[in-house]
């Protein structure tokens, strides 16, 4: 029989492969406006609950989990404003340092009606967070070169932050590398309210929708954990098909009401089986994720699970797409994966 940690660091592992590489598919296909793209990507999580649910001969079906999935689709949905307003570098950064903050705090001090969770070691709990979250924060810093630089076309190739390299909501280039970002995030070319904001403000408000997202991203898991709480006995699969069906749900609301009141959101052929695989990947990914978190709980598994996954796709880009390039990036990538080797062993050994 395998012991039940080791069952939460192997959901661990399976969720930074998998939340590392599940973006892969779609890399070099068109996505649109991002509204057609997410809600085939739902599908394909729902169907990965459909296995899910198979393996556990079981599943709970509550309102409380509906609500998780939710507001997982709810942080998702913010990425095209923050996006528009400081950059998906700055963006992403923020909203995954919130998220794993809101994440082991909330473990940590009990938030949200949940049991408060003690270690071990507390000290080396919190320096391994911290080394997590200053992992994070290197990872700012490195500069893949995009494809455009790499073929050599103009010399106005820009760089992005290796943070920014797979969230295919936002990545227009597989229709022409000449596409107007701005325009697939609006999908028609229409400003957005906040646009009109003084830089300032639009700044502040691009700040706080990222941390804003991060929290939804951190909390998703309460409501999976309060179940846990109250049926401990219940396989860590059960509460799976409750939880996707949220995010199936609110992407189908978002997709229709787009289609009532905008324009029909934008699908391109080519695109659908890529991104019907993408959220098959995804959906493994937050399987191994809630099952890490349920068992070695959010001061540990949930930090682990959610951080893993940066070293995986940047050694696709380092080894696959050869978007890393250069000593100094190395380096920095280098660095990035010391503290965060030296942050998940810390936070295993506090247990």
């Amino acid at each position: 029989m395998v012991n039940t940690a080791v069952l939460g660091y192997i959901g661990a592992i399976v969720a930074s492969v998998f939340f590392g590489s599940n973006y892969v598919p779609v890399k070099n296909y068109p996505t649109g406006n991002g509204i057609g793209f997410a809600w085939v990507m739902s599908l394909g999580t729902l169907v990965s609950a459909y296995i899910a649910m198979f393996i556990s001969k079981n599943y709970i079906f509550v309102p409380i989990g509906l609500l998780g999935g939710t507001l997982w689709s709810i942080g998702n949905f913010c990425v095209i404003p923050i996006v528009k307003t400081i950059g998906l570098g700055l963006g992403l950064l923020l909203w995954s340092c919130s998220s794993i903050i809101t994440g082991f705090f909330t473990g940590k001090f009990g938030w949200f009606g949940l049991h408060k969770q003690v270690v071990a070691h507390p000290v080396l709990n919190w320096i391994g967070f911290g080394c997590i979250v200053g992992a994070i924060v290197f990872f700012f810093f490195i500069k893949p070169t995009l494809e455009d630089e790499k073929e050599g076309k103009g010399n106005s190739a820009k760089y992005s932050s290796i943070v920014e390299d797979y969230h295919p909501i936002l990545n227009a280039r597989g229709v022409n590398s000449e596409y107007d970002l701005q325009q697939a995030m609006s999908g028609d070319g229409e400003k957005m309210f906040f646009e009109n904001f003084p830089q300032p403000a639009k700044t502040l408000f691009g700040i706080g929708l990222s941390i804003f997202s991060g929290i939804l991203y951190g909390v998703n898991m309460v409501p999976m954990q309060l179940w846990k709480q109250d049926n401990p006995d219940d396989s860590p699969l059960s509460f799976i098909f409750c939880h996707f069906s949220g995010i199936f749900l609110f992407n189908t609301l978002v997709f229709i009401v787009y289609a009532i009141f905008k324009r029909p959101p934008q699908f391109y052929p080519q695109t659908i089986l890529p991104s019907f695989i993408s959220g098959f990947l995804w959906g493994i990914a937050n399987c191994g994720l809630m099952v890490a978190t349920q068992i070695l709980g959010y001061t540990i598994g949930f930090p682990i699970g959610s951080s893993g996954p940066m070293v995986v796709s940047s050694l696709w880009s380092v080894l696959f797409f050869k978007e890393i390039q250069g000593v100094k990036n190395l380096l920095i990538l280098l660095v990035s994966f010391m503290f965060l080797g030296a942050g998940i062993t810390l936070l295993a050994l506090s247990s």
